[in-house]
């Protein structure tokens, strides 16, 4: 978008759906984190805030609201006034896990779907020396022994657990699922042989030294990811398995389509600037932007992956 059209913008907010010009332009944009401080979401969020605010534009500042596995945050903009001014953005634990599993206290229809930002994939692994080396090993192993082979994740109703899942249905086995209250211990007791497998992100394979802490067994990408290019996908072991955790904007629903697409803008070009791709690089995530009506399609897929494998997820 030319640097005019981007300019106006604070002008389309300031409609009639908006206090008056002067008030808008005053008051910052309110980017709502359901998560605490510090977390890769956050440091996402800021870095888009800092960018809004060198942009000129407008100012933005987050606004972090925990609690409940980031429901309470997305509850608050659920039912924040729709003048543009409060924007959500989460992940699709609270926006799809959650809230097909009746674990939130909002509805799809309460949001509209902004912006796609950015998707990052999931690694199976396992500790490096253990006895499972390939996902036609791990399948063949589960089969032998049906739910005695264990995985362990952050929790409950994680991503990690949602994909572990979606890989077990998709290969027809069962998995003995250990959940942990966080990443660390889950690593923990991966890495100390309690625990046979673990999902994580492909940051978490291999050390800050490009040494490994866990045997990667295969990724959930199309194609083999550049930071693990031994690794195999699922697909390529035989298994039919695609799945990328993501992050987006979301407004209120009735906030007016014009404010809706100013807002879009502005995101877009924060998302191409130099600190948020900085951001990014660093958490290892991918930039994948969806405009409005393509990130709608997508999280309604999404939402009805997580219904079709609900079954598999038992709320302990």
């Amino acid at each position: 978008m030319q640097r005019r059209a981007l300019l106006a913008a604070p002008a389309l907010l300031a409609g009639p759906a908006l206090a008056p010009q002067s008030l808008a332009q005053a008051r910052p944009l309110r980017l709502v984190v359901p998560y605490p401080p510090g977390g890769s979401a956050d440091v996402l969020a800021r870095a888009i805030a800092e960018q809004i605010t060198a942009l000129g534009a407008r100012g933005a500042i987050v606004e972090n609201r925990a609690g409940a596995s980031g429901t309470i945050g997305a509850l608050s903009v659920a039912r924040a006034p729709a003048d543009g001014m409060t924007i959500l953005q989460a992940d699709g634990s609270p926006m799809s896990i959650l809230l097909e599993a009746g674990r939130a206290q909002y509805r799809a229809e309460d949001f509209a779907p902004l912006l796609r930002l950015a998707t990052s994939p999931f690694v199976l692994a396992t500790r490096p020396g253990g006895p499972l080396r390939t996902l036609p090993e791990v399948i063949a192993a589960a089969r032998a022994a049906p739910g005695r082979i264990t995985y362990a994740t952050p929790g409950v109703l994680s991503f990690a657990h949602v994909v572990a899942e979606r890989f077990a249905a998709a290969a027809g086995i069962e998995l003995l699922h250990v959940p942990f209250q966080g990443t660390g211990p889950a690593t923990s007791a991966v890495l100390g042989g309690q625990v046979e497998l673990i999902p994580v992100p492909p940051g978490q394979v291999l050390d800050q030294g490009g040494g490994a802490i866990f045997r990667p067994i295969a990724i959930t990408t199309e194609a083999r990811h550049a930071g693990l290019p031994e690794t195999p996908t699922f697909r390529e072991a035989g298994t039919d398995l695609v799945f990328l955790g993501w992050r987006g904007m979301f407004l209120p629903a009735a906030t007016p389509p014009e404010t809706q697409a100013a807002l879009e803008a502005l995101l877009r070009e924060a998302m191409g600037g130099p600190i948020v791709t900085a951001a990014l690089q660093r958490l290892g995530e991918t930039p994948a932007l969806l405009d409005s009506s393509a990130f709608a399609r997508f999280w309604a897929e999404d939402r009805a992956a997580v219904r079709a494998i609900l079954p598999r997820l038992p709320r302990e």
